[in-house]
């Protein structure tokens, strides 16, 4: 057996008797001391911080929670003083947040009422007749002028169903309801002045063995009609029939961009009816609380009765958010309209627009969700009143405080 001879003492054990001034420990040294010790050896960087709102619940959460079931700084509340304000606030409180959950779904389901309703048609008659008038001034002027009879054939039955067709359409226009006082005398104007062009062309028809009388009307009539391609100066208002019409279309593609967009009723109240829902969870799940701390029961007419307080606003802002949705998409459809060219294939083109549009509405159901936000507000009004009823049953065996009146001798 061999021994290993001595070597003296350990490196750092000797540079520390030396009295070096640097002593370095050992692997084996650093190793045990990270296992004793590691939170000190390793130093993590601190991470992020909670939330603004979480920082603010700790802060005044647990004396809004002690406020909502019964314990406020002055210690426990009186068992019939608590239950008789709850009575009270609870309903209030439902019946404030489905008020203004009616009032924002009523909102939305108007504009798409008016969008579907009115826009729509008003747009659609307002494109038929652009491209039906258009289409009765090419026939107008290659019958008269530019064919090679022109002069010894009449119109012809094209040119009379298109100007009739033109007619019809800004008919319904006026009839949607979809037009302000000022845009409907200026469709009056338009019409007068539909029934001038077809006059003119009418009376260069007549006259059609002159061609000096029949290029005179036809072109009378071309000034009376406009042109697609030309617009009005600026800052000049459209003289012309088809920039009238135009003018009209472009007015009315603003209002269904506007009818389709978030309006600020809806959103200041859906916003307070946020507020106030949660606000009336948040006590009724308190007073649930007080009830099996103070009473020892657990209330199920109190959780029935406001069940369809908290579901009535998840079910109408669903619906509203589908409204919103296709309404969206009914804008862009008729949008389109503006895009469509007068040739003969505008007017099916026309309709698959209005037809498509339609239909998206039709998806998003707003009648439905009309009926169900009829059937469920009240509901959930009565819910709400149940609610104060069941409240005041509770606090019926326990008769309020009262102060005792002291007498003096006089």
């Amino acid at each position: 057996m061999t021994t290993r001879p001595y070597t003296g003492p350990p490196a750092d054990a000797a540079e520390e008797k030396a009295g070096g001034t640097e002593v370095r420990p050992s692997a084996r040294r650093s190793v045990a001391a990270l296992w004793r010790r590691p939170v000190e050896a390793v130093r993590r960087p601190p991470g992020p911080g909670p939330a603004p709102w979480v920082r603010v619940w700790r802060v005044l959460g647990p004396g809004v929670w002690a406020r909502a079931t019964g314990r406020g700084p002055g210690g426990r509340r009186a068992t019939a003083a608590f239950l008789r304000r709850r009575m009270l606030v609870l309903p209030a409180l439902a019946l404030v947040a489905l008020a203004l959950c009616a009032a924002a779904y009523s909102d939305v389901h108007g504009r798409s009422d008016r969008l579907r309703h009115r826009s729509v048609p008003a747009l659609e008659g307002l494109a038929q007749a652009r491209t039906s008038l258009v289409l009765a001034g090419k026939q107008a002027e290659l019958r008269l002028l530019e064919a090679r009879q022109a002069g010894r054939v009449e119109l012809g039955e094209t040119y009379r169903s298109r100007l009739t067709e033109a007619s019809q359409s800004l008919n319904r226009v006026a009839q949607t309801g979809a037009l302000s006082r000022g845009q409907e005398q200026e469709l009056r104007v338009v019409s007068g002045l539909v029934v001038a062009y077809g006059d003119k062309i009418a009376w260069a028809d007549r006259n059609r063995s002159s061609k000096l009388l029949r290029t005179a009307g036809v072109e009378y009539a071309a000034g009376l009609l406009g042109s697609p391609d030309t617009d009005p100066a600026e800052g000049q208002d459209p003289t012309t029939v088809l920039d009238r019409i135009e003018e009209m279309e472009s007015l009315l593609r603003q209002e269904s961009g506007d009818l389709a967009a978030w309006s600020p009723l809806t959103l200041t109240a859906a916003g307070a009816a946020v507020l106030t829902t949660a606000l009336f969870g948040f006590l009724t799940v308190g007073t649930a609380v007080f009830l099996r701390d103070r009473l020892r029961l657990v209330s199920l007419q109190l959780a029935a009765g406001a069940l369809p307080v908290l579901v009535t606003p998840l079910l109408l802002a669903f619906g509203g958010a589908q409204e919103h949705g296709a309404q969206q998409d009914v804008h862009a459809a008729v949008a389109g309209l503006a895009d469509v060219e007068a040739d003969e294939g505008a007017p099916r083109a026309i309709e698959r627009a209005a037809d498509a549009a339609n239909t998206r509405m039709s998806v998003a159901d707003p009648d439905g969700w009309s009926l169900t936000a009829g059937i469920t507000v009240p509901a959930a009004g009565l819910g709400a009143v149940a609610c104060g009823v069941t409240l005041y049953l509770y606090g019926r065996p326990y008769p309020a405080a009262r102060t005792r009146r002291t007498y003096t001798d006089a």
